[in-house]
């Protein structure tokens, strides 16, 4: 009977043990499938992030053809403000940021030879309201617009 009552004891044990093992190993799987159903949740709103970011993307290129319109009708103001409207709306559509910087740089580029152009004519004429130095200025504007877009176009 002692016998029986060791063997039994050992046999208790070792099914105790089995279950302990199989109810960890049952509990380490289901950690690791909420851990893939998370990182399926994950992948899911990288997906919708993408497509967002194409859809602003395809806004952004429409916005920024109207705005060189403007800009090519010498419609600064209006151009300006497509641009800037872009980059409220479409804030993931980065490729199309970083062209609305050339296109900006281009509006305040044709601003500032209009200023210059201004202040050549006022100086040729002999207006007292345009100085030596609202021309230097208006010079200085033209040139650090065109090394801007010198420098922004270099930019990867």
């Amino acid at each position: 009977v002692l016998l029986c009552g060791a063997f039994y004891s050992l046999i208790y044990s070792f099914i105790y043990s089995l279950m302990f093992y199989r109810i960890a190993l049952l509990l380490a799987a289901a950690g690791l499938l909420a851990s893939l159903g998370s990182c399926s949740q994950r992948s899911e709103k990288e997906k919708n992030y993408s497509e967002n970011r194409l859809q602003m993307e395809r806004s952004a290129q429409a916005m920024l053809a109207e705005a060189r319109a403007h800009l090519a009708a010498s419609r600064t103001d209006s151009a300006a403000a497509v641009v800037q409207r872009m980059r409220k709306q479409c804030y993931l559509a980065l490729d199309a940021r970083r062209e609305g910087i050339l296109l900006m740089d281009s509006i305040d580029l044709l601003r500032a030879r209009q200023s210059l152009a201004l202040t050549d004519s006022l100086l040729r004429a002999g207006d007292s309201t345009a100085t030596t130095a609202d021309f230097e200025e208006a010079c200085a504007k033209v040139h650090f617009y065109e090394r801007k877009i010198k420098h922004d176009k270099s930019q990867p």
